[in-house]
């Protein structure tokens, strides 16, 4: 990797983490509820990151995972990365199975759907409403790890440790 092996800053404050698999490679996305504060994040962070150093963690603990995403860049100055402690689903085994060795990482936004004629297809009105931005970036390096595996010295670990509620 080209920079700093440890993000200086951990960024949780997002929603969760969506998955969506109609593309050709499987797609992740951190889900924030404000369209304009994750462009911002995107391009003050992600938009750096050069494809073959994004990492892309899962470590399962419990009937929880970690979800842990950094990357770095030594152009923009900025060394953030992205944690968030979720309950294992359907959706997150299903991309852990059928990933294939890369995924597209975009941002989510979710939020509720305050238009009444935006419907689902059975004429019901859409409680809340997904979009996926435009912007992504291509992950090799995905790893699917154990929190009783991992090595104390590793960014993984020390991520978990500091960001424990």
């Amino acid at each position: 990797m080209s920079t700093s092996t440890k993000p200086t800053t951990w960024f949780k404050d997002f929603m969760g983490v969506g998955y969506r698999y109609h593309d050709v490679y499987m797609n992740v996305f951190p889900l924030f509820s404000d369209k304009m504060a994750a462009h911002r994040l995107w391009k003050k962070t992600v938009d750096w990151w050069p494809d073959v150093d994004i990492r892309m963690s899962f470590v399962e603990e419990g009937d929880d995972y970690w979800f842990i995403l950094y990357g770095g860049s030594k152009y923009s100055g900025d060394n953030t990365g992205f944690v968030k402690k979720m309950p294992i689903s359907e959706n997150y085994k299903r991309f852990k199975e059928g990933y294939e060795k890369k995924a597209m990482l975009r941002f989510g936004i979710y939020k509720e759907n305050t238009n009444p004629k935006k419907k689902d297809s059975d004429g019901v009105m859409k409680k809340f409403e997904l979009e996926v931005l435009k912007k992504a970036k291509s992950v090799y390096t995905i790893s699917f790890l154990k929190m009783s595996e991992l090595d104390p010295g590793s960014v993984e670990y020390q991520c978990i440790q500091e960001n424990r509620q």
